[in-house]
């Protein structure tokens, strides 16, 4: 199965609640253009789903636009900065399905892209997951190790 994590492009750094970040206009273009290069790479999702946080909503709306896509991402809870990451993988591991992209946030996502790759979350993930960062991973169990970075795409 090959599924993909993805970082929220650039947010404004406060707001009264974290869950009202919204993107700033770079971190709009930066979703639009990984959009686009995923489309272009030929990774075109089947679902979506976004944390609960506006930022990551408006990323996975402007990654969809920028697809061409009429799929509407799917709001889930359990996959934000505070969350657990071990957690969160158990979350996405129960929404994920072939195509799958998952919109969310750091820390938790190099944690899990780390635990599945190279079966340890503190490692370095390269490349950086700076805002807009899509890791496409290829996987047939959400085990340590299991799977292997097919790609990443960075505005």
């Amino acid at each position: 199965m090959n599924i993909i994590l993805m970082r929220h492009g650039e947010a404004v750094p406060f707001a009264v609640n974290d869950g009202d970040r919204e993107l700033t206009p770079k971190g709009k273009s930066e979703a639009s253009r990984t959009g686009t290069q995923l489309k272009n790479g030929g990774w075109i999702p089947k679902s979506v789903f976004c944390s609960t946080r506006i930022r990551a909503q408006q990323t996975a709306a402007l990654v969809l636009e920028s697809l061409g896509s009429d799929l509407e991402p799917e709001i889930i809870d359990g996959i934000t900065p505070e969350d657990d990451w071990s957690a969160a993988m158990a979350v996405i591991e129960s929404h994920a399905s072939d195509g799958s992209l998952f919109v969310f946030h750091q820390p938790i996502l190099t944690d899990i892209v780390g635990y599945l790759t190279e079966g340890r979350a503190d490692i370095d993930v390269q490349p950086r997951a700076v805002p807009a960062t899509a890791y496409l991973l290829n996987l047939s169990a959400f085990l340590p190790g299991a799977a292997t970075l097919v790609g990443a795409y960075q505005p």
